[in-house]
């Protein structure tokens, strides 16, 4: 069993072939949602759901940050239509039979944060931090999480993270049902791959069985939520005028930042 070999993923097969760490390898950029990085990934899920040997799926984040959300400097390329990379991934995470498992390892911003409610269990580091800034950036809910965060925690505090921007703390996130469990930050990692391996040590038809009826009742909700969430952006959001003036203002902002650094 080969794992493909890419640049912005790193695909790994653990634990006689039943477990893939999958590694978003994007850390000078605290591993945000380039064009190449996503069909990196999307190519990584792939792989993993076409073997029948792989079990569970661990998903972490090279580096200090888990996943920062969209590339703001870098966006050539980048869709968000039906059919695109973005909306394939949403896709795939919310069909897979794979236990799949989000292990946090620092900052989770923007799809970072949403895509955290496609997955079956989500461990974070005592220090990892979330927040989604749709409305900042002038785009919209993600990752069909205008349906899973609501449902999760309630529309006011799906609001918050929404429309209010508020930024939460790992325990906030355990506390509101999106994070399963805090983990210590030492061997954080191994601590995860411990928990993976007794999941796929368990009997593989009562684990499959047990995943697809708790998926069974939302799965359709799910999709229909990740087919308009993309129509919208990509019709409404993505390169419109809120959009542009916010990514000019993060440019402007991060100009300054260098130049004030500068002087130190």
């Amino acid at each position: 069993m080969r794992p493909p070999v890419l640049e912005y993923a790193k695909l790994e097969i653990c634990q006689n072939d039943r477990i893939a760490l999958l590694k978003y390898n994007r850390p000078s950029s605290g591993n945000s949602l380039h064009p190449k990085f996503l069909r990196d990934v999307v190519t990584a899920m792939q792989w993993t759901e076409r073997e029948s040997s792989i079990r569970v799926v661990v998903v972490t984040g090279e580096g200090r940050f888990f996943c920062t959300g969209m590339e703001l400097l870098d966006t050539e390329g980048m869709s968000f239509e039906i059919g695109s990379d973005f909306h394939e991934l949403n896709r795939i995470f919310i069909t897979s039979k794979k236990i799949l498992i989000a292990a946090v390892n620092g900052p989770a911003a923007g799809y970072g944060t949403s895509s955290l409610a496609l997955f079956d269990l989500v461990y974070a580091v005592p220090d990892a931090y979330f927040f989604t800034p749709f409305v900042k950036w002038g785009m919209a809910a993600e990752g069909a999480s205008s349906v899973s965060f609501p449902k999760i925690m309630g529309h006011q505090r799906a609001s918050l993270l929404f429309i209010a921007g508020d930024r939460i703390t790992a325990q906030e996130a355990r506390d509101v049902g999106l994070v399963s469990k805090v983990l210590s930050k030492k061997d954080f990692l191994p601590q995860v791959m411990q928990i993976a391996q007794e999941i796929a040590d368990s009997p593989p038809v009562s684990l499959r069985t047990t995943k697809e009826l708790m998926k069974a009742p939302v799965r359709k909700d799910l999709l229909d939520a990740n087919d308009r969430e993309c129509t919208v952006i990509h019709n409404e959001r993505y390169g419109f005028a809120e959009f542009q003036d916010a990514v000019s203002n993060f440019k402007i902002e991060q100009q300054e930042k260098r130049r004030l650094k500068s002087k130190i």
